[in-house]
């Protein structure tokens, strides 16, 4: 047998050892497997977080057209108010100092 005829034969050899470990071993179907489970988990994910953004997303378009809302987040966050009102500002104070 030449040296050429037993190359391709080896070479033949670990072409199917390799293409069975691939596709045929038992490790390579449980990761198989678990790569499925994951993929339906985050495909869940996915689905619930695109629901929540599109929760959020209504909640913020109806917030911009509301007047009301628009008002409550300027007086509350911006400390904006009205031509004519008075803003009050009240201290905090600990419940340690003595009270005067």
């Amino acid at each position: 047998m030449s040296l050429i005829k037993f190359f391709n034969l080896f070479v033949a050899f670990l072409v199917i050892v390799a293409l069975y470990n691939l596709f045929l071993s038992t490790d390579s179907k449980n990761k198989f497997i678990q790569l499925q489970i994951e993929n339906q988990l985050l495909l869940e994910e996915t689905q619930l977080l695109a629901e929540e953004n599109n929760i959020l997303e209504s909640s913020i378009k109806s917030k911009q057209k509301n007047d009301a809302h628009a008002e409550k987040f300027a007086r509350e966050e911006l400390n904006l108010i009205f031509e004519g009102e008075q803003y009050l500002s009240f201290e905090k104070v600990s419940s340690d100092e003595p009270k005067t």
